[in-house]
Parts: C-alpha cells; sequence; structure tokens
C-alpha cells in the first residue's frame, strides 16, 4: 500500500486501459497471442509491450517476418529516471568451488564467451564490451544499443520475489485489469502476503 506501489499500479492501469479490446482481451489473451492483430489483415492493433524475447511469438505465433515490426522503449514516466530500463538476467551458479569452476566463470563473463551466446540469438549480454555488430539481427542490435546506453538497469523485481509473493502479484495484476476500482483491497491482500512471504 505504500505510495510508490500504489502509483505504479495506477500508471499501469492507464496505459493498459487503453489496451485493443479491453481488460476482458487483455486477462484472457495468452501472452504470446497477444501481439496476433498486428499482424492480422486488416491489423488489429498497431502497438504491443512485451520484453525482447516476444519477437519469436511474433513470428511463430502471429506469423510476422523479419521487417514486419520493430520496436522503441516505453515512454519515460518520470523524468528523474529517464533513460533508465528494467529487464531480466541468468544468473551462474558454483556448486563446487574449485579453481576449475571459477575459473570457467570467469570465463563466461568475457565479451568473447558472451559473444558466442549473443550471435545464437535470443540473448541480449548485460556485458557493455560485447560488440553491437555480434547480433545476429537489426532487433537485437538494437535492443543491446538501449542495454549498453541505459543511464540504469534494474531487475525485473516480480522475477526476484519469493514463490508466494510472485504467484499473489500475478493473480494481483489480473484483479486490477479486471477491475481497477479495487486497487486498496489489491494492495492491501499484497501486503498480507508479503508479511508471510518474506518470513521465509
Amino acid at each position: 500500500t505504500s505510495p510508490e506501489i500504489k502509483k505504479a499500479f495506477q500508471t499501469f492501469g492507464e496505459a493498459v486501459s487503453n489496451s485493443h479490446g479491453g481488460n476482458k482481451y487483455v486477462n484472457n489473451t495468452a501472452f504470446g497471442k497477444a501481439a496476433n492483430p498486428m499482424f492480422a489483415k486488416p491489423q488489429g492493433c498497431l502497438l504491443h509491450h512485451q520484453a525482447s524475447f516476444i519477437t519469436d511469438f511474433f513470428k511463430n505465433e502471429g506469423g510476422a517476418k523479419d521487417g514486419d515490426f520493430d520496436f522503441f522503449p516505453f515512454p519515460d514516466i518520470n523524468p528523474e529516471h529517464a533513460g533508465s530500463v528494467t529487464g531480466a538476467g541468468d544468473l551462474v551458479g558454483m556448486f563446487n568451488d574449485t579453481p576449475q569452476a571459477r575459473s570457467l566463470i570467469q570465463y563466461l563473463l568475457t565479451p568473447e564467451a558472451q559473444e558466442i551466446w549473443v550471435k545464437r540469438g535470443g540473448f541480449i549480454s548485460g556485458n557493455k564490451n560485447v560488440a553491437v555488430a555480434s547480433y545476429p539481427d537489426a532487433t537485437s542490435k538494437k535492443s543491446a544499443e538501449i542495454l549498453q546506453a541505459a543511464k540504469n538497469f534494474r531487475f525485473d523485481a516480480s522475477d526476484q520475489f519469493p514463490g508466494a509473493m510472485n504467484d499473489a502479484f500475478f493473480k494481483a495484476i489480473v484483479a486490477f485489469v479486471a477491475d481497477q476500482g479495487k486497487l486498496d483491497s489489491i494492495l492491501s491482500g499484497l501486503d498480507k502476503t508479503q508479511a508471510d512471504a518474506y518470513k521465509e
């Protein structure tokens, strides 16, 4: 129920209120199919918000081809945080602390190792020394440029929640999209879940 969280929900609510098909469409459409109207004839919508991985869904679910789509960063909401990027990330863990394991992890952090991954597609490196030219297509190159130029990078909080909090958060989003008038009770419910989830 903090003012910052409430404001975030309200701002999200403004964006989702203007979505193709309204709140029922938003809540009843699998995320991988949500952009399909962009590629229908006639087009059912012109814009779609999702992470960089969605381009495979554009092709496999929507029938899009390279060149049928482009993207731009979500507009800054607060000038104080202009140029910020939110995303996910992969972590490497070591189960047996050996010189060989440490050496492998050190290697995986290098631009050379990261370039092997980015050339395959479907991966944007957090290493600013990975050459943008290493990416296999225009969309991933542009994604890499935006990430490398970001003033701030923040991990998506929902990816870091404990299981119970993550589950409650996604249910809260669905409930909020269905009825934004219930925001206060939705946030109170999240506060209760948070109090228990972070005891673990």
